[in-house]
């Protein structure tokens, strides 16, 4: 019997299954499930400001670019990748963990590279960070990442 994708990727401490999808599509549209969650916002309007992002600036909404202008025209600020004191890079799960001890974190909801490509939302659930999205790609590094102002 094959298992659902929700079985697959069963509830960690630093993953929580979610498809902002309204179709609940497994497509590539990771930059726009990571937005809308992050924001609160349904999905069908943050492609339509996310088009209307790229007809203004020529970034398509996949690109750092693109995600850099449309987090800005909503108040969010671009940080660098975080290190370790050592200078090695966080895996999701070991940064997920770090910022659930930090109170300037709390409350607020982080969208973030992942792993290379990847984009995710990290917000808070029962008190901790979790990645929010259809699978769990905590393994791989936190890259740059953009929080509310």
């Amino acid at each position: 019997i094959m298992a659902t994708r929700q079985e697959k990727y069963p509830e960690t401490k630093t993953f929580h299954f979610y498809n902002a999808n309204p179709k609940n599509r497994i497509t590539g549209d990771c930059v726009t499930r990571a937005l809308c969650t992050a924001l609160d916002i349904p999905y069908n309007q943050c492609v339509m400001e996310q088009a209307e992002i790229q007809c203004r600036t020529g970034y398509d909404n996949a690109t750092a670019q693109g995600i850099n202008y449309y987090l800005k025209d909503k108040g969010w600020a671009k940080n660098a990748q975080p290190r370790k004191d050592d200078g090695t890079k966080y895996t999701g799960k070991e940064w997920c963990e770090k910022i659930s001890k930090d109170k300037r974190f709390k409350g607020k909801s982080i969208v973030a590279n992942i792993g290379g490509h990847h984009t995710v939302c990290i917000k808070e659930i029962d008190g901790r960070f979790k990645v929010f999205d259809h699978w769990n790609s905590t393994d791989g590094c936190i890259g740059n990442y953009w929080i509310k102002e």
